[in-house]
């Protein structure tokens, strides 16, 4: 690993004209490390000169344009691509930074030769930047913990930083997700060892009606998919190559997942068959029979004994 962690590369890849890039990028300016370079990827912003009027007055800055449309994955491999720096870092044009967040993370990296990247906790905030809970915890657990879903992996994209060679070893984003791709990115540095813990909230999540991770039920089911495709894809490919123990500890990282979104599954069930929305209700049915029925009726049955319960009260 370098001995010199000097420059951080932090790559925003944005495709919009967000309201909150200026309050991103000056999370950036005001952080109390100063090494730092700034790339922003323009994928399709639609007013391209206001973007260059906003990024012209932030020092250490650039923008860097690929043809639209191209995946959140390609696009912030090109700003990787186009930065120098020996760790980079990866900030959504709604989020924020706690003013120590490169200082702590940077630190770590420093006393960990060893970790492929650090990773840090967070706070949620709303559109106009207010703190709700609950907030996201990051608690130290080693690589096997993680990939076996026994401990969290990191709650976003932006909470890790990594090192750059590690990036470059496992590939950079797989250039075809546009979802998750944050999950699969990790489990492939999860490969080069145990990653570096900073406790601490140190970067604020926005939640918005234009959040790509909303909670609406069809973006619910893409992304169970998404991560159930994911754990059988990688734990396949360790099997491929001979490596028994890490595709046993993805196949149990799978299993959990199953279990909680279909224990998940059976409450949107109950939900729909109160809203009366039956194609729903089927729908949910069948991924929670099929993923972990267990867990399905396990949660309906919950569900349905504590209203029973409380009526009688």
């Amino acid at each position: 690993m370098n001995a010199d962690l000097g420059l951080v590369s932090v790559v925003v890849a944005t495709n919009r004209s967000s309201p909150y890039l200026a309050e991103a990028l000056d999370s950036v300016v005001t952080q109390t490390y100063p090494s730092w370079e700034l790339v922003i990827v323009d994928n399709g912003v639609p007013d391209p000169d206001a973007l260059a009027d906003l990024v012209a007055g932030v020092s250490r800055a650039k923008v860097v344009h690929v043809p639209p449309p191209v995946t959140v994955s390609l696009a912030r491999n090109a700003g990787v691509e186009a930065s120098v720096g020996d760790l980079v870092v990866f900030l959504d044009d709604d989020d924020v930074w706690h003013p120590r967040r490169l200082e702590r993370q940077v630190s770590l990296l420093k006393d960990d030769r060893s970790a492929p990247a650090s990773y840090c906790g967070g706070w949620h905030m709303d559109a106009a930047g207010r703190p709700f809970d609950p907030a996201w915890p990051a608690e130290p657990a080693r690589a096997d913990e993680m990939l076996a879903g026994r401990a969290r992996m990191p709650h976003i994209c932006g909470a890790m930083l990594i090192r750059r060679e590690a990036f470059a070893e496992v590939g950079g984003f797989s250039p075809e997700l546009s979802m998750m791709e944050d999950f699969e990115l990790a489990l492939r540095l999860l490969s080069r060892g145990t990653f570096a813990c900073a406790p601490d909230e140190l970067v604020g999540y926005r939640r918005h009606d234009g959040n790509a991770t909303s909670t609406a039920i069809d973006n619910v089911r893409l992304r169970r998919e998404a991560v159930d495709g994911i754990l059988a894809r990688h734990a396949w490919a360790a099997d491929a190559r001979g490596d028994s123990r890490t595709a046993q500890l993805l196949r149990e990282h799978r299993s959990r997942e199953r279990a909680r979104a279909a224990h998940d599954a059976g409450l949107a069930t109950l939900a729909a068959l109160r809203r009366g929305r039956f194609a729903e209700a089927g729908r949910e049915a069948a991924w929670g029979v099929t993923g972990a029925a267990g867990a399905y009726f396990g949660a309906i049955v919950g569900r349905l004994a504590r209203k029973g319960t409380s009526r009688h009260r």
